[in-house]
């Protein structure tokens, strides 16, 4: 054979772990160390890797389970999940339980015609579906849930704050053309910012997304007499659908 490479489908190495973890075109996963030590995964798909941790799918039941190991193969969190974000900050996942596929939806599609297709893009904005049923919650790489399951979507601000819909608003999946990329943009409805804290019991009450933010920093100094200042690692789109 030319080239060895083309009897995988994905490898991932870590310098750090002195590890690797590779799947074979014929779908079957290994795990291998810096000793030649190979143990095969029982899993379907291995999706991509961050710091050390590898999101992978495995079948269930006919469906897919999405969970997270170590490129050691040691599981931190079990395929017990329809969805699960890749790594935001080195520390947290957004999962999913409920519906994961994306939709054509008439109304969806008008939505975004109307709201989000930018006559100015140059390489133009393709509609490419809506979210099906279900609900969002945040964990981290402990599999300690910081947000229950049971959000419209959640947007994480910054390292301690997350904005959570609570209601019924549509997500749609579209893409950018100019920056040749996937995007998710989320409706309106009622939104609330949580605090990630054990110790404080933070969050403003329901209101506008942006309206709860620039509340929040007042909801934040009644309990602790400190300033907060917000700022978002992502780049979400909220429209008032």
């Amino acid at each position: 054979m030319d080239n060895p490479l083309e009897l995988y489908q994905a490898i991932f190495i870590s310098e750090q772990h002195k590890n690797a973890i590779f799947q074979y075109k014929d779908g079957k996963v290994y795990t291998a160390d810096e000793y030649n030590n190979i143990v095969e995964l029982p899993v379907s798909k291995i999706i991509d890797h961050s710091h050390g941790k590898v999101r992978f799918y495995t079948i269930i039941d006919g469906k897919k389970r999405w969970g997270v190991m170590q490129i050691t193969g040691l599981q931190i969190i079990p395929p017990i999940y329809d969805y699960i974000s890749p790594l935001i900050d080195e520390k947290y996942f957004k999962v999913f339980i409920g519906d994961y596929l994306w939709r054509f939806d008439d109304e969806s599609h008008e939505l975004f015609d109307q709201f989000l297709c930018d006559s100015s893009s140059w390489n133009g904005d393709q509609y490419k579906g809506r979210l099906g049923n279900g609900k969002w919650g945040l964990i981290n790489t402990n599999n300690y849930i910081l947000v229950p399951v049971e959000y419209q979507w959640i947007d994480l601000l910054d390292e301690m704050s997350v904005c959570c819909n609570v209601g019924d608003s549509p997500i749609i999946k579209w893409y950018h053309g100019d920056d040749k990329k996937d995007m998710l943009s989320i409706g309106g409805g009622l939104w609330k910012v949580v605090y990630l804290s054990r110790s404080w019991n933070i969050e403003t009450e329901l209101g506008n997304y942006f309206d709860v933010i620039r509340k929040f920093p007042e909801e934040y100094k009644k309990h602790t007499g400190l300033d907060y200042h917000i700022f978002s690692y992502e780049s979400q789109k909220i429209h008032l659908f």
